[in-house]
């Protein structure tokens, strides 16, 4: 009897129809930070990468399924998060562009972004093509030109956000976010641990996560010497494609340190 309560919580929420986050970012901006704090709102069930297409609605059914096959439901919640970080996850626009989506762009300075990804997959996996600054770097500005070009053709208001403003201007940030999301309970700098938290494949794997609020200390690169050609080429895609995300945004949150 007292399982029957779970399962019926669960096809409710799959079968109820709900309104989408979608966090569209890249590796390494903070991403599995921002989905701790969205997915321990009581509003909002989500919070790693599902690594999964959007195609159609079929999608979003198709999200809630796996989901809900591995996480609890929250009794009246109002939307389901997904962050998509890769070209490789297809997401249509005719997913975005609907009246139960919202987009939240994010983007963050190559200068920390390719040398946390060399660091990342130097641990988890040596051999892999994202050892190489060249690849990362490829990846990065690939990205962000994909970011872009959604954000050109999107027809509903999106946020745009510095990533560096989750930990520069924390309680600035989450409160623009809340009342852009007419949450009735504000989001929090600290979040709840989950069951996938620091898990391969579910995000951040470092062990930072395991505080349980938005820590200030940030990873220093300044003693990472870049290849002064790759550099050039991610620092100018960011400048062009954050300066458009900020023109075509409704709402923003940006930091200072990124204007100068």
């Amino acid at each position: 009897m007292f399982n029957i309560i779970p399962g019926l919580q669960k096809a409710v929420a799959i079968a109820t129809p709900k309104k989408h986050i979608f966090f569209l970012s890249h590796m390494r901006s903070y991403t599995s930070l921002f989905g701790h704090i969205m997915g321990s709102n009581p509003h909002i069930c989500g919070y790693y990468e599902m690594h999964i297409g959007y195609y159609s609605w079929k999608s979003l059914i198709r999200q809630k399924l796996l989901y809900f096959d591995q996480e609890p439901a929250k009794p009246g919640f109002k939307f389901m998060f997904d962050k998509i970080l890769h070209d490789d996850h297809y997401t249509s626009l005719n997913v975005l562009n609907r009246n139960d989506a919202k987009s939240i762009f994010c983007l963050r300075h190559p200068n920390d972004v390719i040398p946390s990804i060399l660091k990342l997959y130097k641990s988890m996996d040596p051999d892999h093509p994202f050892n190489s600054e060249s690849f990362a770097t490829q990846y990065y500005v690939q990205r962000l030109t994909s970011l872009e070009q959604i954000a050109n053709q999107l027809e509903q208001e999106f946020f745009y956000l510095d990533a560096e403003s989750i930990k520069l201007d924390s309680l600035q940030c989450l409160h623009s976010l809340s009342e852009w999301l007419c949450l009735a309970t504000p989001l929090s700098p600290k979040y709840d641990i989950q069951k996938n938290t620091s898990r391969e494949r579910f995000g951040d794997t470092s062990g930072k996560l395991n505080v349980g609020h938005i820590a200030t200390d940030t990873n220093n690169y300044a003693h990472f010497k870049h290849d002064p050609k790759l550099q050039e080429l991610a620092t100018r895609a960011y400048d062009r494609v954050r300066q458009r995300l900020i023109e075509l945004s409704t709402y923003r949150c940006i930091t200072r340190s990124n204007d100068q």
